[in-house]
């Protein structure tokens, strides 16, 4: 594990609170809520078919030269 300086720790501390601040502001609105979910849903959606896709890759034969 990487030690991190106090000035990294502080940084760090100082993001995940932003983070959790704009969580709790997406929380409190519906409509943006809303929109996460179907932001989330669309991103999982994408991942499978590029996982679909890299399966028919992996199967495909290789052709021989």
């Amino acid at each position: 594990m990487v030690k991190q300086t106090a000035q990294e720790k502080k940084w760090q501390a100082e993001s995940d609170a932003r983070t959790l601040a704009a969580a709790e502001e997406i929380k409190r609105s519906a409509s943006r809520r809303q929109a996460a979910v179907r932001q989330a849903k669309q991103l999982a959606k994408d991942a499978q078919k590029q996982v679909q896709n890299l399966k028919k890759v992996a199967r495909a034969p290789r052709k021989k030269k």
